[in-house]
């Protein structure tokens, strides 16, 4: 029995389900176990920082533009060695940002994975060629679930004629 009806904006993190079960309670908090790919996450978690938010202020540091306080520096340098580290919560990141920005005027397929490379490169400040067999696959399927069906099937079709593999798109 999905719990969606308690917490109705609830998902899970990794697969983005919604079939999830109690499971116990973390720092006064309900946490769920996702039915789907078993993580165990809370509906609204204390102290942490969005993805999106994360690169975002790892931008600003590279630009220059970046915190300014002891703990603030310590937090983005964090974040930046997780994401040469290939977190989960970078990998989201990457994929939130080629997700969020298909729909630009003029802005093909082909171009938006470019720049999506390209943000790699600059936050990681290393290319990325050494690291695209591993990093690629959990980045395009995390780009797949957080899409809607029109960019789902364009990433299909994109992946499919580039891919080495014959059978990819079945």
């Amino acid at each position: 029995m999905p719990m969606a009806s308690v917490t109705q904006d609830a998902y899970c993190p990794r697969c983005g389900g919604k079939d999830f079960v109690k499971n116990g309670r973390v720092r006064n908090m309900q946490r769920f176990r996702c039915r789907s790919c078993s993580l165990n996450f809370v509906d609204e978690p204390k102290h942490r920082w969005p993805p999106s938010s994360k690169l975002i202020n790892i931008m600003f540091a590279r630009a220059g533009e970046g915190p300014e306080t002891a703990l603030e520096i310590a937090r983005v340098d964090r974040w930046i060695l997780e994401a040469k580290e290939h977190h989960p919560w970078f990998i989201r990141a990457l994929a939130e940002f080629a997700v969020n920005n298909a729909s630009r005027r003029g802005e093909t397929l082909e171009s938006l994975l470019i720049r999506t490379w390209e943000l790699y490169a600059h936050i990681t400040e290393r290319h990325p060629e050494p690291f695209y067999d591993v990093l690629a696959p959990d980045l395009y399927l995390d780009m797949f679930i957080i899409g809607d069906e029109p960019f789902r099937n364009e990433l299909r079709d994109w992946l499919a004629a580039h891919s080495s593999h014959s059978n990819f798109a079945g």
